[in-house]
């Protein structure tokens, strides 16, 4: 009897699967929609501060954008653009292309210069046409902070690392206790603060501080999400 209780056991623990993934459903509180989550953390804050599902939450920050702009509060900067005065023919296709000095026309003219389309073409330029692995490498290298492909490899992985380790102490500490810890939300949101650093993760890795004392109590704060991503890093 015990040898197939063991036998069992045995038969139990090899058809297991050796990752489980635990998906925590909860429901809009604006539309109904069901909503996911695979972080039992996100989901027991998003069920607590009775957060939208995306589609609600694009909808009320478009309306609060559109309220203020309305109202003055928000105004949209147009970018200032010179009116292009001087003309020229392009050699390959014969569209007009236009200058905005006569100094600008006369250099265009002396090296032949074609337009944006028939370079393109010509020279097979733009992402359509396919970046080379070094291409691809450098941007890889640019979006994470980093001058080259040799030195995002060499300190990338150890920098994730630092910004884990710097979360996991910081979650340690009682952060519902901070102020505004209430009106904590993600960036557009009329009134949102943050979880902020005040020296921030990148300035505590490029000075080699440990993770320890960036997450320290008095290194934390909450500030306005337009200050938090004025601020960066």
């Amino acid at each position: 009897m015990l040898f197939c209780v063991l036998v069992n056991f045995h038969i139990f623990i090899l058809n297991t699967p050796k990752h489980i993934v635990m998906i925590y459903k909860r429901n809009c509180p604006k539309c109904g929609d069901e909503i996911q989550h695979k972080n039992p953390r996100s989901f027991k804050w998003a069920k607590r501060d009775g957060k939208p599902c995306r589609k609600c939450y694009s909808k009320v920050v478009s309306e609060t954008l559109k309220k203020k702009y309305k109202s003055g509060e928000l105004t949209v900067v147009k970018k200032f653009r010179k009116d292009k005065k001087y003309f020229k023919e392009c050699p390959n296709c014969n569209s007009t292309m236009g200058y905005t000095t006569q100094k600008g026309l006369d250099s265009a003219i002396l090296k032949n210069t074609i337009c944006n389309s028939c370079s393109t073409k010509i020279h097979k330029k733009g992402i359509m046409n396919g970046l080379t692995i070094e291409q691809t490498q450098q941007m890889r290298a640019t979006k994470a902070g980093f001058e080259n492909f040799e030195e995002y490899k060499e300190k990338y992985p150890k920098k994730e690392m630092y910004k884990r380790e710097v979360w996991r102490y910081t979650y340690k500490h009682p952060l519902e206790t901070l102020e505004h810890w209430d009106k904590r939300g993600k960036c557009g949101v009329d009134g949102a603060y943050q979880l902020d650093h005040i020296i921030s993760i990148n300035e505590g890795w490029s000075n080699k501080i440990p993770a320890e004392e960036i997450a320290k109590w008095e290194n934390l704060r909450m500030i306005h999400w337009k200050d938090n991503l004025l601020k960066g890093g």
